[in-house]
């Protein structure tokens, strides 16, 4: 059986080989806003989601990520919307990028926050399956593109080991998935995506096309149990 999850990475990393200027531009500009924070001792990572992790960028689209940071405020919860820490981490990340790539208008939302340090205590009690925060640090490694990468893979390799947990992250990762597969604005990307891409010139091969409409429909069939985490917004 394939999950859906894993036909949704299958298309992200072939729509890559497409990738823009302003798709390697604005990771560029991110791997130097998270050096900027860590020369300050704030030690971060980001997953990036939307057009920018299917490599297809304007200069008018939006910026989507998560943030993954080290925050001993917060050991023993989630890190709140006024967590000082979150909110001087973002904020500069957005100044950076605002500044490195000319464009003061950018949209650049931070979807969800990893704690690092909730991670660390979760894997400690060995009782995986009870910490959500667990199940979303895979889920956002599976389906992003990483900036900082050597901060988190650890943890995420560790997951990794247990194929039991794994094959539960593909079928919690899917049903999540499934909510956000069926809306419109979703679907709209990839249309967005293939026009950009034809746009330039280039003709997408039959096999991707296959391979979207196989995904698109696995989509529509699968019913979900309620298991999507409240914590995120619309991921993809």
């Amino acid at each position: 059986m394939t999950y859906l999850i894993e036909k949704y990475v299958a298309l992200k990393n072939k729509y890559r080989n497409y990738d823009t200027k302003e798709a390697l531009r604005r990771m560029q500009a991110c791997r130097i806003a998270l050096k900027e924070l860590e020369d300050k001792g704030f030690r971060t990572g980001v997953e990036i989601l939307g057009s920018i992790n299917f490599g297809i960028v304007e200069p008018s689209s939006d910026i989507d990520c998560i943030l993954l940071h080290y925050c001993d405020l917060h050991k023993d919860q989630e890190c709140p919307e006024y967590c000082p820490n979150f909110l001087y981490e973002s904020e500069e990340i957005k100044a950076s990028l605002r500044r490195r790539l000319k464009n003061e208008n950018l949209k650049i939302e931070f979807l969800d926050c990893i704690n690092l340090r909730m991670v660390e205590r979760a894997l400690e009690t060995g009782n995986w399956k009870d910490h959500e925060v667990l199940r979303r640090l895979l889920f956002y490694r599976t389906i992003g593109r990483p900036v900082n990468r050597p901060l988190f893979i650890p943890y995420a390799e560790k997951l990794e080991e247990n194929e039991e947990y794994i094959r539960d992250i593909l079928e919690w990762g899917s049903e999540a998935l499934s909510v956000y597969l069926g809306t419109s604005r979703h679907r709209f990307s990839f249309s967005k995506y293939n026009e950009r891409i034809e746009s330039s010139g280039l003709q997408l091969p039959h096999g991707l096309k296959e391979e979207l409409e196989s995904y698109l429909d696995q989509g529509e069939g699968f019913e979900t149990n309620g298991m999507g985490s409240s914590h995120y917004k619309d991921p993809v």
